[in-house]
């Protein structure tokens, strides 16, 4: 936590154009079923505001099954939360160990920090600093099981905790029923913005000091189809580990025509358990997912959904230096919500706190297309 809280200030529309002035000098059960079933709401802790004075965002779907993709890419401005700042970069190499948490049927539904809609059944996690969306190994210190989450919203900002998985990553990493465990968080890369990574992210779980299920897989796969194909698996099958790099010949090779089965990729993940599984940065067609038309895309459950009245929330729009989005951006919240400025150390962070009656992703997107494209609803479901 930074020294100095900071102190908080609502701004009128007509003190936005100096604020700017002042921050740019600061700153130099059956699949007919399956599509229906509803999610269940009761087995995650209740959420509470209190310590924010903000709520969660709303819920655009309450069934099981849930569109994968749609979201935007995003790294982030600085921003500042319970007074502490946090910095959004891309940090190849990154580990870190330290306490992490996870979070369930209270956000299962609603839309992550980059837009996407969060799945409490999909591997998938939160972090304060990450790009969005990108890929990272988890890995619970105490028994040695580790699986590949994708990371797509923003959190944890409490206790110093390091990372906030899904409720089925807590479930597999052993952790679900005790809130929370110590853990090793390895960086991996970046992720495609759309497309269904599933079949990956369950076939990079490794067991650990836990007994294997006995599935008739190779020991290392959780659940995994031995038909299903992921364009950006088969690439990460045929990338080398690190450690082996100084082998591989310099004459470039052709990439082999047979399609790998799900056991070559497990070989590839077995090959390194001591780092992180390199996974390529797509370019172009070749090696990201087909894009997802936009009924089954974040945007498409938006749609599709009635509208529910949405509570008091917060955008977070972090340090903001152009005078002239900083006037667009409070133009647009007139009226809809308060522009607040929180100072520490000398910096500014910015956020909206929205009025209630107000919806914050329609808001929000307007916000995106104004030029704010880091903005985002600051999930508080700290416990």
């Amino acid at each position: 936590m930074i020294a100095g809280a900071g102190r908080n200030r609502k701004i009128g529309l007509g003190l936005a154009f100096g604020l700017s002035l002042a921050l740019a000098g600061c700153q130099s059960t059956s699949s007919s079923t399956h599509e229906e079933e509803l999610a269940p709401e009761g087995d995650a802790p209740f959420f509470t505001s209190k310590l924010f004075g903000v709520k969660a965002s709303p819920r655009v779907t309450r069934l099981k099954k849930v569109p994968k993709g749609g979201g935007r890419d995003q790294t982030g401005k600085p921003y500042m939360v319970r007074g502490k700042w946090y910095y959004p970069k891309e940090e190849p190499g990154y580990v870190k160990t330290g306490t992490a948490s996870w979070y369930g049927a209270n956000f299962h539904g609603r839309l992550t920090a980059n837009g996407e809609v969060y799945d409490m059944y999909h591997l998938s996690a939160a972090h304060p600093t990450f790009p969005l969306p990108s890929y990272a190994r988890v890995t619970n210190r105490k028994t040695g099981s580790s699986v590949v989450v994708r990371v797509n919203d923003r959190g944890p900002y409490m206790h110093d905790r390091v990372l906030d998985v899904s409720s089925k990553a807590a479930e597999m990493l052993g952790f679900q029923h005790d809130g929370v465990a110590d853990v090793k968080v390895e960086y991996v890369g970046r992720a495609p913005l759309e497309g269904d990574d599933t079949p990956m992210l369950m076939a990079s779980y490794r067991p650990g000091n836990a007994p294997a299920i006995n599935d008739g897989l190779p020991s290392g796969v959780m659940i995994a189809s031995r038909q299903e194909r992921s364009p950006f698996l088969m690439a990460a099958a045929f990338s080398a580990p690190k450690a082996a790099a100084s082998s591989i010949p310099s004459t470039p090779r052709a990439v082999p025509a047979r399609t790998p089965s799900i056991e070559d990729l497990i070989q590839t993940y077995d090959a390194a358990p001591s780092a992180p599984v390199p996974v390529p940065m797509p370019r172009g067609s070749l090696l990201s997912y087909a894009a997802a038309p936009p009924s089954v895309g974040a945007q498409g459950a938006l749609a599709s959904m009635m509208k529910v009245p949405a509570a008091p929330e917060t955008i977070e729009l972090g340090a903001l230096d152009d005078v002239a989005l900083l006037m667009r951006v409070a133009s647009l919240a007139d009226g809809r919500a308060d522009l607040n400025e929180i100072m520490s150390d000398g910096k500014v962070s910015l956020s909206l706190n929205m009025r209630p009656g107000e919806d914050a992703d329609t808001l929000l997107r307007e916000v995106w297309d104004a030029g704010a494209s880091d903005a985002f609803v600051l999930r508080t479901d700290e416990r």
